[in-house]
């Protein structure tokens, strides 16, 4: 019952378990156990995704759950600390002539 009041498509996903898995209770009581550690909101957008993407198992789930709360650093500018680690670039204008309505 913790499983069907994870997400509106756990009846869904149980029965793609069933057709796809050899013991669907096996992976249901994996996700059951996922919802006690991350948050039931983080398990039902995780299997409402896995449901898009037609993947089927606890271990996805737990895959997206993890990869979700990692903190990644935001990054940051880029410095260059010597001067030839600059790029000396010189671009020529573009044609746009082509892009000029013809009249006739």
């Amino acid at each position: 019952m913790r499983f069907l009041s994870l997400s509106s498509k756990s009846v869904q996903y149980y029965q793609k378990l069933e057709q796809r898995r050899m013991n669907p209770y096996h992976h249901v009581q994996k996700i059951v156990a996922l919802s006690e550690i991350y948050s039931p909101e983080a398990v039902a957008r995780a299997m409402e995704d896995a449901f898009t993407f037609q993947a089927f198992s606890c271990e996805y789930i737990a895959n997206l759950l993890e990869q979700r709360s990692r903190q990644l650093p935001q990054p940051g500018a880029l410095h260059l600390t010597r001067r030839e680690d600059l790029l000396d670039l010189t671009v020529e204008s573009p044609d746009l002539s082509i892009y000029q309505k013809e009249t006739s």
